[in-house]
């Protein structure tokens, strides 16, 4: 890109065109494992004029372009290109047009799904695609997400019944329409929906929208194997039971989630999460009939998540699994990648995933540490996932060092540790009276059990 046209583009948006290291490396990446790519220059349009203009040019002079939105992306989408632009979209972020009659909208390729669900709660209707990550729509349109609601909501295909897209050469193109049913023309809108910027920019969706539940339950079910919990699922779907959302989690990634997002009464077993959606009386009907699926598979009691706080923290955990794998090493990359596969073939999968895993990453080995007080050290460096030690100290820890959790052993019984001293050395066994003794007549362990709530030493 040379000055003649970094001129140009400096002319047309007036200090929305950067070419400043800094500002070239926000945007030179997402949420990937990727290393960070610098283009040439980052630009921010506001219109889909503006967009047309940036790819006009771009198309003239033979540059490459990125689009890029509000960089949750998980799989290299919005990398940088060294020899191109970014196109930012991030000030394209307005809701257009709202109709809650019709159950639709229209709004801007940068407005995430929570702006959107916020602007909408007080008129009774939602957006439900749920990605996890608070995502721009127009990325969720150029990925075809889907997220955690796919099974009762659908996908992106799903809700978008039309778009605005500006191609490489600088048209602006409309698809689709409001209307619901229809069979005029080409379904252009389904051909861009999923093609990641490769046909064109998406700067408008047209979306459908679906009315608040009058009830929303979430709940989690533990069971002793994986089998157990995917039999159950497929059991629950094959039935129609109108769920909004089942999620399952093996137990490793249980395990790292209950300890990330500090979730209590929860086991580190195979798990799937529930969520009902509609009438309180629909609601209690589905809940029985997937509690005795789960029962019949050895599916634990459900533990409920009852008001909104709960619902939105125990959801966030299974939102936050990117997030709760990548903690557990500094400096860590996490790949991500999706799988798409028949319900009944998801066992298999699971534990190929499982067994690949221990192949390439082995288990990693205990380090022992000779200095005291150093093993602690070593979780909050970074070096080590995590140490052995007594309840007493632990407790003392985690106060001190909030980004410290406690795994307990699943034991509760107290440990009661002994020391053994060569037969006939009584220099020692002295020493060792003498010292509990002195400390008695102290009060030393008087002031140990009123500390420690204990009954005795």
């Amino acid at each position: 890109m040379n000055e003649q046209v970094q001129a140009e583009f400096k002319k047309i948006f007036n200090g929305r065109f950067s070419t400043s290291e800094s500002t070239r490396a926000n945007y030179a990446r997402g949420e990937d494992t990727y290393d960070p790519v610098l283009s040439k220059a980052v630009v921010f349009p506001e219109t889909n004029e503006e967009v047309s203009k940036v790819l006009r040019l771009c198309n003239e002079h033979k540059i490459p372009v990125v689009p890029f939105g509000t960089g949750t992306s998980l799989e290299g989408n919005v990398v940088g290109n060294e020899k191109g632009i970014t196109i930012c979209l991030e000030k394209m972020n307005k809701i257009l047009s709202v109709n809650v009659e019709d159950f639709d909208c229209r709004v801007q390729a940068c407005v995430t799904k929570e702006q959107l669900n916020d602007y909408l709660r007080e008129d009774g209707v939602f957006f439900p695609i749920d990605p996890g990550a608070n995502a721009a729509i127009g990325g969720m349109a150029s990925t075809s997400a889907s997220g955690t609601m796919a099974v009762k909501y659908g996908t992106m295909k799903t809700v978008i019944s039309g778009l605005t897209v500006v191609l490489p050469n600088g048209d602006i193109v409309n698809t689709g329409s409001r209307t619901k049913k229809t069979s005029a023309g080409y379904n252009l809108t389904n051909l861009f929906i999923g093609s990641e910027g490769t046909l064109g920019i998406i700067t408008e969706v047209q979306l459908r929208l679906s009315p608040i539940p009058e009830s929303i339950m979430s709940a989690v079910c533990h069971f002793p194997t994986l089998e157990n919990a995917v039999q159950t699922a497929q059991q629950v779907i094959q039935y129609g039971v109108p769920i909004a959302r089942i999620e399952m989690l093996n137990k490793d990634q249980m395990g790292i989630s209950i300890n990330y997002s500090k979730l209590k009464d929860i086991e580190a077993v195979p798990t799937l999460f529930f969520e009902f959606h509609g009438s309180e009386a629909s609601n209690n009907e589905n809940i029985k009939i997937v509690e005795e699926i789960s029962k019949d598979n050895n599916g634990s009691s459900f533990k409920w998540a009852k008001d909104l706080e709960e619902r939105n923290k125990l959801w966030k955990a299974r939102w936050d699994v990117y997030y709760s794998v990548k903690a557990l090493i500094k400096n860590g990359r996490v790949y991500s990648t999706d799988v798409c596969l028949p319900i009944s073939k998801i066992t298999e999968c699971v534990k190929f995933a499982e067994e690949k895993a221990k192949e390439f990453f082995p288990k990693s080995k205990l380090n022992s540490i000779e200095a005291p007080a150093r093993d602690f050290q070593e979780v909050l460096a970074g070096r080590a996932d995590g140490n052995i030690t007594s309840s007493t100290e632990a407790n003392k820890l985690v106060i001190k060092y909030p980004q410290l959790a406690i795994v307990p052993d699943g034991g509760k019984n107290p440990a009661f540790l002994a020391m053994m001293v060569p037969k006939g050395d009584t220099k020692w066994n002295d020493y060792v009276n003498k010292w509990i003794k002195d400390k008695k007549s102290s009060g030393f362990f008087t002031k140990l059990l009123a500390k420690y709530n204990l009954k005795s030493l």
